[in-house]
């Protein structure tokens, strides 16, 4: 059961999460009211918390990891009217990244397997961002900057996870 102090950071996490991934995405059709955005945002964090977070609670793999950036894509699809179109592979991972980095920090989930790829990661792996995360529409992609960070984390004799959570500086962009 969670305490209040628990449900509050929760509730500031999935802020967060949906800020950090929907942030100049434009993924919402023009004219959409807040709180159609609102309900959007509510069902999908229902979906994750309620569908998939459920497999981090043991270790994943790589492919069970994609297959669940994949599902929360797929997801997507039910909100055609609220919608551009589903979200894509980029957007997809840097929400569920996100959500489970704030989830790991705050040791309600183990240490998750990837960490959320953005351009400020992709600076620091290679000085500059190779692939605008919002427009990542292919795994194999993904899987590679995913790899280059555990190339880096291994040097240091750290994983994915607490590699950039120790080089993570969103005041560098």
């Amino acid at each position: 059961m969670q305490t209040k102090q628990q449900a509050f950071l929760i509730e500031e996490i999935w802020l967060l999460t949906f800020g950090g991934a929907f942030q100049h995405s434009g993924i919402y059709k023009a004219n959409i009211k807040e709180r159609e955005r609102t309900y959007f945002r509510n069902m999908l964090r229902g979906y994750i918390e309620h569908t998939v977070l459920d497999n981090y609670k043991k270790e994943v793999t790589d492919q069970q990891h994609i297959e669940n950036i994949i599902a929360i894509c797929e997801y997507t699809t039910n909100f055609e009217e609220v919608l551009k179109a589903p979200i894509n592979i980029g957007i997809s991972q840097k929400l569920l990244n996100l959500a489970l980095k704030y989830y790991w920090c705050l040791g309600i989930l183990p240490e998750p397997p990837h960490c959320p790829v953005d351009g400020i990661i992709q600076l620091k792996i290679y000085k500059q961002p190779l692939v605008n995360w919002t427009q990542l529409t292919c795994t194999d992609a993904y899987m590679q900057i995913v790899k280059d960070v555990r190339v880096l984390a291994k040097k240091d004799n750290q994983s994915v996870a607490h590699w950039e959570l120790v080089n993570f500086d969103r005041r560098v962009v």
